[in-house]
């Protein structure tokens, strides 16, 4: 017995002092990426090209601001409510603008990681400490392309995040808050729709009720108060018009080079440019397509195919969940979190940190002992693969030369990583809503591994 609780309180030891050395880490690899996108902008300001995302929000939304500027194309995409996280960044010069985003990345990922593991702490299983470095390790390359491109991505999830650890409680209070934070990241990117959906197929009124209110108040009432209601509403239909109605009426896709089905199908199956470079001066484009068929007929097969992952979805999950704190909750909306990644109309690697939702969900089964031997391992070794793929959406697959990092992005290296993940959530079969009443609920500060 006392050898037991020696090793219980060793095994405590070592898992505060890797709590620390994360967060050690964290602290000053931020610190470095402060200081490079700092001086990147800095160094390439004054030139007519296009730095990151971030950046060119930075050109973009004074105007917005200052004089009510009309949506005329897709520079900025996302809908007025997010002027207001960009705003407060202007008054700063474009370099430290930047470089403040940057500081601000780990308030968003950090939470969202803690809450992860509090979910799945409330769903009875504790997980162990290799699952949650793989963890990491899989979700590592999405999150930094997500800093370093000066994406709104972890801005996006954060709201989605607490909103699912909210539903987890029974109350009516959380179910409410739950649906005003998925509302909260769906007016600032649109597919977490995916996850109203969801609820609607899970009949929690409650929640679906609260993100209808909240979209009311994130979408229209919130802006109206900051730029009056008449040009919210102005701004809600050219931004509509640009980046919703194009590609829900008529399939258009801008883009070949993304993560998302319908960027795949239309660069195996239309004769369009995968991606294209400078060579002495002149364009060069590069194809990957393997037929030429017409875009009709490519959206028909790009929408079949979600169509049918949909039903099968549905099918898969039919059965009932009468609570959330279950591992079948964990399950479920680490698919929908893929889902919405597969559907998009744009979707490239840093928009995978939602892949965090399967990630944690995939480590709960590797993780949990009620879970079949077979199981388990197929568990493992997702983890391992999808730890193995994401290096090959780096910088890494130019070892392969000039082009290989295009060759990787083109072979669609997270989107088979996330395939991988949902195979296993998918044939994993065991008690679903087996909860261990031994283990205590954590709270989203907690951060077990």
């Amino acid at each position: 017995m006392k050898r037991l609780k020696s090793n219980a309180v060793g095994d405590e030891i070592w898992r505060r002092r890797l709590k620390v050395a994360g967060l050690l880490v964290v602290l000053l690899a931020s610190l470095v990426l402060a200081v490079q996108a700092y001086t990147k902008v800095a160094r390439q300001m004054d030139q007519n090209v296009h730095i990151d995302a971030f950046d060119s929000y930075m050109k973009t939304v004074p105007a917005f601001i200052d004089a009510h500027k009309a949506y005329t194309s897709d520079r900025f995409p996302l809908p007025p409510l997010a002027l207001l996280f960009v705003a407060p960044y202007t008054l700063l010069s474009r370099p430290a603008a930047q470089a403040a985003w940057v500081l601000t990345k780990p308030f968003m990922f950090v939470p969202i990681f803690l809450l992860m593991i509090a979910m799945v702490r409330r769903a009875g299983v504790r997980l162990e400490t290799l699952a949650v470095l793989l963890v990491a390790a899989g979700w590592f390359f999405p999150v930094i392309g997500d800093v370093q491109e000066g994406q709104m991505n972890l801005l996006m999830l954060l709201p989605l995040v607490t909103g699912l650890w909210l539903a987890q409680n029974e109350t009516r209070r959380h179910q409410w808050a739950a649906g005003l934070m998925v509302a909260l990241a769906i007016c600032i990117k649109v597919t977490p729709l995916a996850f109203l959906a969801y609820f609607i197929f899970r009949r929690r009124w409650c929640i679906v009720l609260g993100i209808l209110a909240g979209i009311g108040l994130w979408l229209f009432l919130v802006p109206a108060l900051f730029f009056s209601w008449h040009q919210n509403i102005v701004w809600l239909r050219q931004w509509t018009s640009i980046m919703i109605l194009p590609y829900v009426t008529g399939g258009v896709i801008k883009f070949a080079n993304g993560e998302s089905i319908p960027e795949l199908m239309k660069r195996l199956l239309e004769h369009v440019p995968a991606w294209q470079d400078m060579l002495r001066g002149h364009t060069v484009y590069h194809y990957v397509n393997i037929v030429n068929w017409s875009p009709k007929v490519v959206t028909w097969i790009w929408r079949g195919l979600l169509a049918v992952i949909a039903v099968v979805g549905m099918i898969w999950a039919r059965q009932p969940l009468k609570t959330f704190q279950g591992r079948r909750y964990l399950m479920e909306i680490g698919c929908i979190g893929m889902f919405m990644l597969w559907a998009s109309e744009r979707t490239w690697v840093p928009h995978y940190v939602t892949l965090i939702l399967a990630l944690m969900a995939t480590a709960m089964i590797a993780s949990d002992a009620a879970a079949p031997e077979k199981t388990r391992r197929w568990a493992w070794m997702a983890l391992l693969g999808v730890a193995a793929l994401m290096p090959w959406t780096s910088d890494l697959a130019k070892i392969f030369g000039r082009d290989g990092r295009h060759y990787f992005d083109s072979m669609d290296v997270v989107l088979w990583a996330s395939l991988l993940l949902a195979v296993v959530l998918i044939r994993s079969r065991y008690p679903a809503l087996a909860l261990d009443p031994r283990m205590p609920q954590a709270s989203p500060m907690e951060a077990p591994a």
